[in-house]
């Protein structure tokens, strides 16, 4: 009984790991504050999605205590294809959070 149980669980343990979707590593040109956001925070999450030539998106930052998130920018596909931190977080967005951090 305790080997199904464990069979069971460890089935259940890799369907579920299967499902989890890849994570995307982005390497950012932008510079200062960008850079610095990456190497500061725990965590750098873009959010975006296409539609036909812009793209929406947004940066939610995140360290062991807080999340930070920037309000949504249109961009033109464009813009974000060159640098897609500077285009879905302002700048100003990014000193500030840095300076949280």
């Amino acid at each position: 009984m305790k080997t199904l149980i464990m069979l069971l669980s460890l089935l259940f343990t890799a369907t579920s790991f299967a499902n989890t979707a890849p994570v995307e590593r982005l390497n950012t040109t932008e510079g200062y504050p960008y850079k610095n956001v990456i190497f500061k925070a725990e965590r750098v999450e873009l959010h975006y999605s296409q539609l036909d030539d812009k793209v929406e998106c947004k940066v939610v930052v995140s360290d062991k205590m807080r999340v930070y998130s920037s309000e949504t920018q249109q961009v033109s596909q464009k813009k974000f294809s060159r640098s897609p931190m500077a285009a879905c977080l302002t700048r100003r967005t990014a000193k500030q959070i840095l300076a949280k951090l």
